[in-house]
């Protein structure tokens, strides 16, 4: 099997629901969150301030797991949270783990 990496970028208003349901989910056993701006064609959907800077305030979460995982996980995020606003993006990724300090 091979490992990916799934990226899902939301609004900041969804940041703290997205990280109870993440944290609630038995696929899911830690992620990152990161703030990020987005920039890009959809105005429509910015705030005067967003459009007045040119970005637009998310959060990221990246989450590695198998790709199958990944994929039924994207499945749940796709129903769970229709219509909210997310981006998502799911890479290949060629290795992932932890460096253990020594004792």
């Amino acid at each position: 099997m091979s490992l990916c990496l799934l990226s899902i970028t939301t609004p900041v208003a969804l940041e703290d629901t997205f990280v109870d349901w993440l944290m609630d989910n038995p696929l899911v056993d830690g992620f990152t969150s990161i703030p990020v701006s987005g920039h890009g064609a959809s105005e429509s959907r910015m705030t005067l301030a967003e459009r007045v800077t040119a970005r637009s305030r998310r959060v990221m979460f990246q989450v590695h797991m198998e790709q199958p995982t990944a994929e039924q996980l994207l499945g749940e995020i796709k129903s769970s949270f229709a219509g909210t606003d997310l981006h998502y993006m799911l890479a290949p990724l060629l290795e992932a783990g932890h460096l253990e300090q020594d004792d």
